[in-house]
C-alpha cells in the first residue's frame, strides 16, 4: 500500500510514555485502541474503514472488529501494517447480507481472495452460532497485538509479519518485537460514508493511549479466536475504558425542529442481549432569543413516553425527541441536553450505573437520485 507521512513530536512521545500506565482518551487521534462509534451498511449507505501505521519504523499487528449493533456479536480480521502502511475496507448491505470487501494487501493471504470477492458478516456470524444478528448498523473497533522496530522505512513483506503472528501463537518472541506493546502514537483511523460511490461525510475514531502495555503470546491471539477485550486489553484497561467514557450528559443542538437529525449512542464493551438504559432529556428552543426549556423522562417506565435506549448501539431521532414534548410546535431550533443515561441492566459498570457511551451526531439527506446518504457525522465531546 501506498506510504503515509509520520510527523512526531519529542512532546506526544513524552506524553504517550508518561501515561503507559492509564487508559486516557487521546487528544490527537492517535491511540493504541481505537473505537468508530457507528458505520452504516444500510440500503444506499456504505462505510470505508481505513486504518493508517503512521510509524515510519514500525510494523504493526492488529485486529479489526465488526460488532453488530444489537448484542455486539462479531465478525473480525487480522491486519498487518509495515511502516507507514494503510489497511482499508468496504461494508455495504447486499440483499439480506452485509458484506465486507477489500483488496487491500494487508488481509491474511487464507482470507485475501474472499476478501476481494466480499465476505458477508451476517453468514459468519450466523455460523458461529449467533441468531437475529443485524450488522447494517454496528460500531468496529481497533484492538493492537503486537509492534516490531524495524528500524527502516522500507516496506516489510507480509508474509513476514504472518509468520511473526503465528510465531507468537506458539507462544514464541519473533525478532524485532517490542516487548512493551503498541505504542500509543502509532495508529490512526476513520470511517467515510458513501452513497454511489460518492464519498459523503468522514468520522475519525475515537481514540486511547495506554491501553497495550505489554505483547501477547499463545493461543489467545489466534486468527479464530473471539476478540475479547479482557483478553487483548486486559480487565483493569478495559474497566479504565468504561470509566473514561461514564458521563452524566450529552449536549447538542439542533435545527429545523430535529428533522433527519439522530443522536446515535454506542455502549463499548455490553456484549449481551435485551441491554436496557434509561435517560432524562431537556429540549430547549432560542429560535426568538427567548429560551423555553421542557424536561423529559424516557424509561420503561413511566407511562406515557415508554421510551428508553436498548441494544448496543442506540439511533434516537431528535424528532421523535421533540414530538413527545406538551407542544412540539414552539422547538424549532435550540439545544437538547440527554442526562443520566444509566444502565437498567447488569452491564457496562453494572446495573443502576451511569452508562458507558459515545455519542454520534449524524444528519441524513436524499440526493438528487433521492438516495440516502449521511450528510454530517461528528463525535460529540465528552463531558
Amino acid at each position: 500500500m501506498k506510504k503515509i507521512v509520520n510527523v512526531l513530536t519529542g512532546l506526544s512521545l513524552m506524553t504517550s510514555m508518561a501515561m503507559a500506565d492509564n487508559a486516557v482518551l487521546a487528544k490527537d487521534g492517535l491511540g493504541d485502541f481505537l473505537v468508530a462509534p457507528v458505520y452504516f451498511a444500510k440500503n444506499d449507505i456504505c462505510t470505508k474503514v481505513t486504518v493508517f501505521n503512521t510509524n515510519k519504523t514500525n510494523s504493526i499487528l492488529a485486529k479489526v472488529a465488526f460488532r453488530e449493533q444489537s448484542s455486539s456479536n462479531e465478525v473480525d480480521l487480522p491486519i498487518f501494517l509495515s511502516p507507514g502502511d494503510v489497511w482499508s475496507g468496504t461494508v455495504c448491505q447486499n440483499g439480506n447480507d452485509v458484506v465486507l470487501s477489500s483488496i487491500d494487501d494487508s488481509n491474511h493471504p487464507q482470507i485475501a481472495d474472499v476478501l476481494k470477492n466480499g465476505k458477508s458478516l451476517t453468514q459468519q456470524s450466523i455460523k458461529a452460532g449467533h441468531t437475529d444478528v443485524d450488522f447494517t448498523t454496528g460500531y468496529i473497533e481497533i484492538y493492537p497485538i503486537a509492534q516490531f522496530n524495524e528500524k527502516s522505512t522500507k516496506k516489510v513483506e507480509k508474509e513476514i509479519l504472518v509468520k511473526r503472528w503465528d510465531t507468537l501463537i506458539k507462544g514464541k518472541t519473533p525478532s524485532k518485537l517490542v516487548t512493551s506493546g503498541v505504542d500509543g502514537y502509532s495508529l490512526s483511523a476513520n470511517v467515510a460514508f458513501k452513497t454511489d460511490d460518492k464519498y459523503t461525510t468522514i468520522l475519525p475514531m475515537v481514540a486511547f493511549k495506554g491501553t497495550h502495555d505489554k505483547t501477547l503470546r499463545g493461543s489467545a491471539i489466534a486468527y479464530g479466536n473471539d476478540t475479547s477485550p479482557e483478553v487483548l486489553l486486559g480487565t483493569t484497561k478495559k474497566h479504565q475504558i468504561l470509566k473514561l467514557l461514564q458521563h452524566k450528559e450529552v449536549d447538542f443542538t439542533y435545527s429545523n425542529r430535529g428533522k433527519d437529525q439522530y443522536i446515535v449512542f454506542t455502549y463499548p464493551f455490553g456484549y449481551i442481549d435485551s441491554q436496557i438504559r434509561k435517560y432524562k432529556v431537556t429540549v430547549r428552543d432560542m429560535s426568538e432569543n427567548k429560551e423555553k426549556a421542557e424536561t423529559i423522562i424516557f424509561s420503561p417506565t413511566p407511562k406515557p413516553q415508554g421510551a428508553y435506549m436498548k441494544n448496543e448501539v442506540s439511533i434516537v431521532s431528535v424528532e421523535d425527541i421533540i414530538t413527545k414534548t406538551k407542544n412540539p410546535a414552539m422547538f424549532v431550533e435550540g439545544q437538547i441536553q440527554i442526562q443520566d443515561i444509566t444502565n437498567i441492566t447488569d452491564v457496562q459498570l453494572g446495573n443502576k450505573k451511569h452508562a458507558s457511551f459515545i455519542a454520534t451526531y449524524v444528519t441524513f439527506d436524499k440526493n438528487k437520485e433521492n438516495k440516502d446518504e449521511v450528510l454530517n457525522a461528528t463525535n460529540i465531546p465528552f463531558k
